[in-house]
């Protein structure tokens, strides 16, 4: 493949791809090196799907081809490299959902409703089950899986077939993932998370009423011994203290939801 060629049909807003050039963006959705995973992998999926510089039947092929070969759950088990092709996807699928509800696009209802619903769930199970936590990987670049899962999840809440089952399901995948991750989160994936459920709020999914049921359900230790225990508990303290804070930004803080954070996350610690 001629990445030179790729690198001008990047910067040019008219250009469109051959189904050739579809499929090696796909072949290396997480090729191991971030110029080009990122820079230009993920950059053309970006502007191809804004742009409007895919066929619809390449986006099916896309979809196709997710879905085959599972691509949300590669290697799911392993760390390192497979995390980039999971991580990765979780991106594509977002492309693929916002302009999948957007009426401009040339992609609107490219996904049916069933089918919208299957890649909705298949994220929350994602997010349960993903166990690399790496945010900036000195050998691979940005990994960010939590966070590109977060991305994804941010515009999937806010579409009318993401339902109150699925809202529970998230609350219940997050809850799993900070009781077992391994670390204390230092590339920004809290405030990733922070925004799926302040758009949760927004577009009344989400109610103060569930969300703080929800934060009472941990039982994470700040005086621990435990170091993993301290980790996990500053987590959720900062991935709340952002949520506050982003809630209260466009005045859609609830009382209950102010006082349970500012009592035990903000005064005790």
């Amino acid at each position: 493949m001629d990445l030179e060629i790729l690198k001008r049909k990047l910067s040019n807003s008219q250009s469109q791809y051959s189904n050739e050039e579809v499929n090696w963006f796909f072949e290396n959705i997480g090729n191991s090196k971030s110029e080009i995973r990122d820079d230009l992998v993920c950059n053309s999926w970006g502007a191809g799907f804004f742009e409007g510089k895919f066929t619809k039947k390449q986006v099916v092929f896309l979809i196709n081809e997710i879905e085959e070969r599972n691509l949300l759950f590669y290697c799911i088990k392993e760390s390192g490299e497979a995390t980039l092709t999971r991580s990765f996807t979780c991106l594509l699928w977002d492309l693929i959902i916002r302009t999948n509800n957007d009426k401009h696009s040339r992609y609107y209802q490219v996904l049916n409703k069933n089918e919208e619903q299957q890649v909705f769930k298949n994220l929350i199970n994602y997010l349960a089950n993903e166990h690399d936590f790496t945010g900036f990987s000195k050998k691979y670049g940005w990994v960010h899986a939590i966070a590109h899962c977060s991305d994804a999840l941010a515009d999937s809440v806010i579409c009318d077939d993401f339902d109150h089952k699925m809202v529970n399901a998230f609350l219940l995948a997050v809850k799993e993932m900070l009781n077992k991750v391994d670390r204390r989160f230092i590339d920004g994936e809290e405030y990733w998370l922070a925004d799926v459920f302040v758009n949760g709020f927004k577009a009344n999914k989400i109610n103060s009423d569930n969300f703080v049921n929800w934060i009472k359900s941990f039982a994470f230790d700040p005086y621990s011994d435990e170091l993993l225990e301290y980790y996990r508990f500053n987590n959720l303290k900062s991935l709340l203290q952002d949520i506050y804070v982003k809630l209260n930004s466009i005045s859609l803080l609830d009382l209950n939801v102010k006082e349970i954070v500012e009592k035990k996350f903000n005064s005790e610690y």
